[in-house]
């Protein structure tokens, strides 16, 4: 549980509760596992997203030199 980005938890349960709401045939189970799908899904997205955008903080690296 200690891999999952800050707010993690508190997304999947608001969505999930959302997702209860909007779909009354739904019970808490399967809201909760389409809520980590839709969670996971929008980090993989935003991931992607990271990944086309140059970085803004310089990455140290380590220059060898002989």
């Amino acid at each position: 549980m200690r891999t999952e980005p800050r707010g993690y938890w508190t997304h999947v349960f608001d969505q999930a509760a959302s997702l209860l709401r909007a779909r009354p045939d739904l019970n808490g189970d399967a809201a909760y596992w389409a809520a980590r799908r839709i969670v996971d899904q929008t980090l993989a997205e935003q991931e992607g997203e990271d990944l086309l955008f140059e970085r803004k903080d310089p990455v140290p690296c380590l220059i060898l030199a002989p």
